[in-house]
């Protein structure tokens, strides 16, 4: 374990939440587009996130993770992982009904979980556990991303926030977590490494931090390319509608 209770009470409540809200969005879109048992398909999710974090847990307790030495290193293969998982599951034509009846608002909502995750980053550096860099006291500011989230929300249920200001804040929450991955790759010891000030940051390997990477990181991801990809298809359709009504003016 690295850091202290209330670090991993922050990380743990994080993927709690996460995997709840989660399973909560997913069983209403289900029953809004007809799908068969949808309590049952968020459970089986539910329970397959939960299996994922109890395995990378049990993988960074026996110290696997933190042969700093191996190549490729090994920590990276579970975001890895999990983003593949993610990507197949895009492919999928249940996906693409479930993404239709998903509310727009719901995927930025759901981002607010990143304040946790850089709470818990600041209280792993006020222990020495963490270098400054990671936290928003050095080169990580994601936690505007899940400050902001919030009221980009409460804007898109609104209707005064349309879908080209929300692919902006999600390529906005892309790249400030695209520069937290970075900060933090860079910190840990091996081939990654550069030359921060302090010591490397090792709780990377060690639980409960290793689910960052594991699934909280990959997950903000997820959300992103869902509100991006739901963003398009509403400026497409309106774009339909526009032509539409020009062709109706012209061909009375």
């Amino acid at each position: 374990m690295a850091g202290s209770l209330s670090a991993a009470a922050l990380l743990s409540g994080a993927a709690a939440v996460l995997v709840a809200l989660l399973a909560l969005g997913l069983a209403r879109a289900a029953r809004r587009a007809g799908l068969a048992h949808p309590w049952a398909l968020a459970a089986s999710v539910a329970a397959g996130q939960i299996v994922w974090l109890g395995a990378t847990a049990a993988l960074a307790g026996s110290g696997a993770l933190a042969d700093w030495s191996a190549l490729p290193p090994r920590w990276p293969l579970l975001p890895l992982t999990a983003l593949v998982t993610f990507a197949l599951l895009t492919r999928s034509r249940t996906f693409r009904r479930l993404l239709a009846e998903v509310l727009p608002w719901q995927p930025v909502a759901l981002q607010m979980f990143r304040v946790g995750v850089e709470l818990a980053f600041w209280r792993l550096h006020l222990e020495g556990l963490a270098p400054v860099q990671v936290t928003f006291e050095g080169r990580n500011f994601d936690a505007l991303v899940g400050l902001t989230a919030p009221v980009v929300a409460a804007g898109i249920a609104a209707g005064w926030v349309g879908p080209r200001v929300t692919v902006a804040w999600n390529l906005f929450g892309l790249a400030m977590l695209l520069n937290a991955i970075g900060t933090v790759a860079t910190s840990t010891p091996g081939p990654l490494h550069l030359a921060w000030p302090g010591e490397p940051f090792t709780a990377t390997a060690a639980w409960p931090v290793i689910w960052i990477p594991a699934l909280l990181a990959p997950a903000a991801i997820f959300l992103h390319v869902v509100s991006i990809r739901q963003s398009l298809a509403r400026l497409a359709t309106r774009g339909q509608e526009i032509r539409g009504g020009n062709d109706v003016r012209s061909f009375p």
